[in-house]
C-alpha cells in the first residue's frame, strides 16, 4: 500500500517496486480506479469512476480509455464501443436519456 500527503492512496500488487497487477487507487478529489496496473500505469481491463458520477469500464493503454469500453454519465447518457488514446474512435453506440439512439463510425470523438 501507498499513501500520499494529499490523501491519495493505491493498495494492491508490485512488481520490482512499481504498480503491476491488480490494485484499487484513489484520487484525492475522490476518483477511483480499479484494475490493472504495469509498470505504474493504468493498462488493461478496470472501472474508472470521477468524483462527478461518470464511470468508464474497459480497457485502458497508458492511462488512457483504449479499446472497447461502456462510458456513463450521471445524467443518463451512455456510449459503449471503440476508444483510441480517450477519443471514440471506430464503431460504438451513443445513448441519449430521451431514448435516441446514434449507433456507427466514429472520428475523433464525433
Amino acid at each position: 500500500m501507498e499513501t500520499w500527503p494529499d490523501g491519495a492512496k493505491y493498495e494492491g500488487d508490485y512488481q520490482a517496486g512499481k504498480k503491476t497487477g491488480k490494485g484499487h487507487f484513489s484520487w484525492a478529489d475522490g476518483s477511483v480506479f480499479e484494475g490493472d496496473f504495469v509498470d505504474n500505469d493504468i493498462n488493461g481491463f478496470g472501472k474508472y469512476s470521477w468524483d462527478d458520477g461518470r464511470t468508464f469500464i474497459g480497457n485502458w493503454k497508458d492511462n488512457k480509455m483504449h479499446g472497447e469500453g461502456k462510458f456513463k454519465w450521471q445524467d443518463g447518457r451512455m456510449y459503449e464501443g471503440s476508444y483510441i488514446n480517450d477519443i471514440k474512435e471506430g464503431y460504438g453506440t451513443f445513448h441519449w436519456p430521451n431514448g435516441k439512439k446514434y449507433e456507427g463510425q466514429w472520428k475523433n470523438g464525433k
